[in-house]
């Protein structure tokens, strides 16, 4: 029975469109390769690592049927991981911040998922791990291996398979997980540069320690991932926030797709690199984001001006 039901889910997991997008920064036409994993079950990326973890814990029997998942996240996370246990049988308790948006919290709980708030992601590790002596099963998707592995196997093959050209992978650190499995892929078959990204406002990467809050939800939550393969990046690149948002606001307005506030970091890396036909993700689109600046109109960036948008070109997975 279980088969058939991840058999089933793995029909409405990947196989997402690479979009092209054409752009014109400082007198140059460049292309940027951008996955838009929006498609995927619950609404973003983390659906595929999502799989792979409980599949592969299922299959070794650190997970059960009925027994509860708990996973700290940010959001997307545990909403892939609330949308898959439901249909599997699990219990999901998301232990995330409060400052998180609401909309994450609410989609969470359409999911049938319990919330466990905490003030800020250290206290969100520490409240999880109180759930150990509770016969639950914790994730720990900053380490996990099968998180890294989703993206080696499914997402970087996809994208290989819908372009000709891999200069470099670029991708905003979160649990580190896509820039891992992605940037090892193009790397050891293409011998691609890899790019790690991260808010200007955190700078955790670069520094060491994070230099404070920032509003590019998913990425740098207050820890350097036990996933972020320092010896494969070639380079860090730090993207403001407000630039973020702006690059985000203008994809929706000039092209009518709209995507979180990531993915308008992760073109900006794009741009950034300087190099022609990079490649990246768009993690997710713009509905978890009403009630953040995402929704502001007033909002402006000189950078994210200078950049002219052209034309897109949307490739499927076949």
């Amino acid at each position: 029975m279980l088969d058939e039901k991840f058999n089933s889910l793995n029909n409405l997991i990947g196989k997402t469109p690479l979009i092209k997008i054409k752009y014109k920064y400082n007198g140059v036409i460049k292309t940027a390769c951008c996955k838009a994993e929006w498609y995927n079950l619950s609404g973003s990326i983390k659906d595929r690592v999502a799989y792979y973890i409980l599949k592969n814990a299922y299959l070794d029997g650190s997970l059960k049927e009925n027994q509860t998942i708990v996973e700290v996240t940010s959001g997307n996370m545990g909403i892939s991981f609330a949308a898959l246990s439901r249909y599997l049988g699990n219990k999901m308790i998301a232990v995330m911040p409060k400052f998180m948006s609401i909309e994450r919290f609410k989609i969470l709980k359409m999911y049938g998922a319990e919330l466990d708030l905490t003030d800020g992601f250290e206290e969100a590790f520490i409240e999880a791990e109180t759930y150990k002596n509770r016969n639950c099963f914790l994730p720990y998707q900053f380490e996990n291996k099968y998180n890294a592995l989703a993206h080696y196997e499914t997402t970087a093959p996809e994208i290989e398979a819908q372009t000709d050209k891999y200069p470099c992978f670029i991708a905003g650190v979160g649990t580190a997980g896509t820039l891992h499995g992605c940037g090892k892929y193009f790397k050891e078959k293409h011998n691609s540069k890899v790019f790690a990204l991260e808010p200007l406002q955190s700078s955790i990467l670069t520094l060491g320690k994070s230099l404070g809050s920032h509003q590019i939800q998913g990425l740098s939550d207050e820890i350097i991932p036990g996933l972020y393969p320092k010896d494969m990046v070639d380079d860090i690149i730090r993207v403001d926030d407000n630039d973020a948002i702006c690059m985000a606001q203008k994809i929706a307005k000039t092209f009518g797709i709209g995507v979180g506030i990531s993915s308008g970091a992760n073109f900006l890396g794009c741009v950034i690199s300087g190099m022609d036909n990079a490649l990246t993700v768009f993690a997710d689109d713009n509905k978890k984001y009403l009630s953040t600046s995402l929704a502001d109109n007033n909002l402006h960036s000189d950078f994210v001006d200078s950049i002219e948008l052209i034309s897109f070109e949307a490739i499927p997975y076949k």
